[in-house]
């Protein structure tokens, strides 16, 4: 696999003595790793996780040693919830990728407009925090340059502040709508990977009920709804059911 990425010592100043020993839990992490303990590694990672502490390293690394496990609805997971942290890190979505060529179900989507899929490789350039900051940094751009117009004693600072606002203004726009855009998808579209080995979509939130389709670990979801121990699936082919919430794990 890939790199392994490190926590950086800003971990250690920010977080105190609780923060030393995620640091010391990481490295300890990588160490078993690098050593071929993949199951071990995989642990360590986790312990960090339970402790609350999360990151775009912390499950990429945790994807990886789950990958030589060979257990990939745990892999393909923690690469998904990495991708979220760092939507353009190459190193994290060529890992997913291999991952995806692991397993066994292969759900052809149904047909959509193009400018869809167009949209949706814009929204995934920015991360939420990512694009959240740089709406504010084009907010105060914006800002300064009207302010550049209205407070400027010459004409040649007057016409690059106009120009300033048309292109910081443009951009702002686009920013926001990519923000609106993420915000939406974080709020209304939860998704999920399958980590049960085998899962038997029903018809009804009831093991009695009948069976809708069979899949497999580390196929990607989307939840539409839940009710008590089920959730509502939805798979890119438009097929719907219901699975146990043991069978599967939120991004």
């Amino acid at each position: 696999m890939k790199r392994i990425l490190f926590l950086g010592v800003a971990m250690c100043l920010a977080y105190g003595l609780q923060a030393q020993t995620v640091e010391q839990r990481y490295q300890q992490g990588n160490a078993l790793y690098q050593q071929g303990k993949f199951a071990e590694a995989a642990a360590a990672y986790e312990t960090i996780l339970q402790s609350g502490y999360t990151g775009g390293e912390i499950c990429f690394n945790l994807g990886n040693a789950y990958y030589k496990t060979g257990n990939m609805g745990k892999a393909i997971l923690n690469y998904e919830r990495a991708l979220r942290y760092l939507p353009a890190d190459d190193d994290v979505r060529h890992n997913l990728q291999l991952a995806n060529l692991q397993i066994v179900d292969r759900i052809d989507p149904a047909p959509r407009l193009f400018l869809w899929d167009w949209w949706d490789g814009i929204k995934d350039v920015f991360s939420l925090n990512g694009i959240t900051w740089l709406t504010w940094l084009l907010v105060v751009l914006f800002l300064g340059s009207i302010a550049l117009i209205l407070l400027a004693r010459t004409y040649v600072l007057r016409k690059s502040g106009l120009v300033a606002s048309i292109v910081t203004g443009l951009a702002l726009l686009m920013g926001t709508t990519i923000l609106g855009g993420k915000i939406m998808d974080a709020n209304s579209n939860e998704e999920a990977v399958i980590t049960a080995v085998i899962a038997t979509a029903k018809n009804s939130p009831d093991a009695k009920s009948s069976d809708a389709f069979v899949i497999h670990a580390g196929l990607k979801v989307r939840i539409t709804d839940s009710i008590g121990q089920w959730l509502r699936i939805r798979l890119l082919d438009g097929k719907i059911g219901w699975v146990e919430i043991r069978s599967a794990e939120r991004i």
